[in-house]
């Protein structure tokens, strides 16, 4: 097999693994929204910003070490890029959270999983590119 081919190969496993954990973080995030929303009298854009914080903090950690097989001990650099790169998508997911919502007036439910819609290519290729390079 060239090495093109097992490059490709690499990508395409780590994007299924990124896939699962996504799914995962997805779950965690839009449950503590869906907590948030009904249990407090926060803004959808606050319960956003909360659930997907709690799924970043999940998401570094097993990315890190089963998507990206990265060994030993974190380093603050890195953890500071993979959360930047999140920024930047939380930004994405919330006007578009915001838009659907408020603009095309759709509930906060449909409006959240249009967000959450947005972020796997975005976060994959951050994560791959920026922040857990080879």
């Amino acid at each position: 097999m060239g090495l093109i081919m097992m490059m490709k190969k690499k990508t395409e496993i780590q994007l299924v693994k990124f896939g699962l954990i996504g799914f995962f973080n997805t779950a965690l995030d839009f449950g503590i929204f869906a907590l948030l929303s009904k249990a407090t009298d926060l803004l959808p854009e606050v319960s956003h910003v909360i659930s997907y914080s709690c799924g970043v903090i999940n998401s570094y950690f097993w990315n890190r070490t089963w998507t990206f097989h990265k060994k030993g001990r974190s380093h603050p650099m890195e953890f500071a890029k993979f959360v930047l790169v999140n920024l930047i998508y939380l930004g994405i997911s919330t006007l578009v959270l915001s838009f659907l919502s408020s603009g095309a007036g759709l509930s906060v439910y449909p409006a959240k999983l249009g967000a959450i819609a947005c972020s796997l290519t975005v976060n994959f290729l951050g994560s791959k590119l920026i922040v857990f390079r080879d």
